[in-house]
C-alpha cells in the first residue's frame, strides 16, 4: 500500500459511513441549499410565541413545513438538516419576514399541526395499550389453564397412587 493508491473498497466504505454518499445524492438529485434545523429555529425563535418555543428544533422545522408546504417535493429531511431545491429556501426566508399579520398565519397553521400531532401520538398510545392489554390477558388466561391442566394432571397422579396402594 502506497500513499499514492487507494483502494476502492475501503474508501466507499468511509464515504457511506460518513453519510457522504447520501449528502451526494441529495445534491444530485436537486436539493443544494441545506440548513441544519438548529440553525433555522435559532433564526426565527425571537418570532415564536412561548409555546413554540419550547419545541425541539427538528419537530419546530417538520412543524413549520408539513403545515405550510403539504407537498415534500421542495425540499427533504435529513438526520441533522433540512436540504432544500433551488430558491425554496429564499422563499422560506422571504416568509419568515414578511408582515405580522402572514407570519400570525403561518403561526396558527404551526400550532394547529402541532396539535393535530399530539392527538395522533395519543390515539397510537391508546391503540397500543389496548393491543397491550389484551396479550397481556390472553397470556394470563393461558398461564391459568396451563396451571389447571397441571395441578389436574397431579391431581389424577395422586389418585392412582393412591388407588394402587
Amino acid at each position: 500500500m502506497s500513499s499514492s493508491q487507494f483502494e476502492g473498497g475501503k474508501v466507499l466504505n468511509q464515504l457511506t459511513s460518513l453519510g457522504m454518499v447520501t449528502a451526494l445524492e441529495l445534491m444530485q438529485a436537486g436539493f443544494p441549499s441545506r440548513v441544519a434545523f438548529k440553525e433555522l429555529y435559532d433564526m426565527y425563535s425571537s418570532k415564536l410565541p412561548q409555546k413554540l418555543k419550547s419545541l425541539h428544533p427538528r419537530m419546530f422545522c417538520s412543524a413549520l413545513f408539513s403545515s405550510y408546504w403539504h407537498e415534500s417535493n421542495d425540499y427533504r429531511f435529513g438526520v441533522t438538516k433540512i436540504f432544500f431545491r433551488p430558491g425554496k429556501f429564499a422563499e422560506v426566508d422571504l416568509l419568515m419576514k414578511t408582515e405580522s399579520t402572514h407570519l400570525s398565519d403561518m403561526i396558527a397553521k404551526v400550532e394547529k399541526w402541532v396539535l393535530r400531532q399530539c392527538w395522533r401520538r395519543l390515539q397510537y398510545a391508546i391503540l397500543a395499550y389496548n393491543k397491550w392489554r389484551k396479550i397481556a390477558a390472553w397470556r394470563t388466561n393461558c398461564i391459568i389453564k396451563h396451571s389447571e391442566e397441571h395441578k389436574n394432571v397431579e391431581h389424577k397422579e395422586n389418585l392412582s397412587a393412591e388407588l394402587a396402594r
